[in-house]
Formats: structure tokens, C-alpha cells, sequence
């Protein structure tokens, strides 16, 4: 008889933890992401993944992180409606060939997400939210010339 309370409290533990909210319905933001490249040899690369609201969070609610392609970075908040995540990639950051000693990436998650798929994280009133966004929109690549243009 213990062994079913004990069932029972922990599958109703599991299903509460599982409970999603959202916090923000997806008509009401527009994520999108454009991948970068620096126009210098280990000048980097990267993702910047931008997060447009129509309508302001509440006071209660902040956008905290955002998890995609494996990596977990914090928001920075343009505006009240703008928000930008800077994902720095693996890619253009040798100086030389071989030299592996400088290269640094965004924090790493283990989350798999498909492609275009990425976990939007929120605090409630102290308490971390997660929301999935099925459809993040692709935006054209940006590459960074070496030099300066001529005018």
C-alpha cells in the first residue's frame, strides 16, 4: 500500500514540474536569428538571436535567457519590446592554423531542439518559466568586410 501512495506522489510531483505556462503567446512576439562572420582572420562568428514583443512583459515578468542550437545565453534588453541574445560560435577564431588556444563559445546546452527551435526563459515573481518557440524565423547572413569600403 506505501509503494502506491509513493507512486502516486511521485508521478503528481512529475507532472507538476512538467507544467508549462506561457508567458508570452507566439502572435504576440516575433523570434528571429541571423548568423554572422567577422571579415578578419579569428575575428569570430556567431548568432544573434532577437526576440520582438507587440505589447509590453508585466512588471512581474522578465526575459532571462534564451537556449538554442545547444548554447544558453542571457537576453539583453534593447527596449521594452527589444530584446538581443549574442551566441559567439566556434567558427573564425583561429588566428593561424592550429592555434586552438584562444577559443572561446557561448555557454553550452544540452537540450536538442530542431533547428529552427529554440527555449525562451522568463522569471515570474523569482520563478523560471520555460517556453518553447516551434518557428524562429532566419534572418539573411551578415558578413563583416575586412576593410573599410571606399567611397
Amino acid at each position: 500500500m506505501i509503494q502506491y501512495i509513493l507512486l502516486i506522489v511521485v508521478g503528481a510531483t512529475l507532472i507538476s514540474c512538467n507544467t508549462t505556462e506561457t508567458i508570452a503567446q507566439e502572435n504576440n512576439l516575433l523570434a528571429s536569428y541571423e548568423t554572422w562572420v567577422a571579415g578578419v582572420r579569428g575575428g569570430g562568428s556567431g548568432i544573434n538571436f532577437y526576440v520582438d514583443l507587440k505589447t509590453e512583459l508585466s512588471e512581474e515578468i522578465e526575459l532571462k535567457k534564451v537556449i538554442f542550437r545547444g548554447y544558453e545565453v542571457p537576453f539583453e534588453k534593447q527596449d521594452a519590446l527589444h530584446f538581443i541574445a549574442r551566441i559567439k560560435t566556434e567558427g573564425n577564431q583561429q588566428k593561424f592554423d592550429g592555434d586552438d588556444s584562444q577559443i572561446y563559445t557561448s555557454p553550452k546546452n544540452a537540450l536538442t531542439l530542431a533547428e529552427n527551435e529554440a527555449i525562451l526563459i522568463f522569471l515570474k515573481n523569482g520563478k523560471e518559466i520555460r517556453q518553447t518557440i516551434k518557428e524562429v524565423k532566419e534572418k539573411p547572413m551578415l558578413l563583416y568586410p575586412s576593410t573599410k569600403p571606399k567611397n
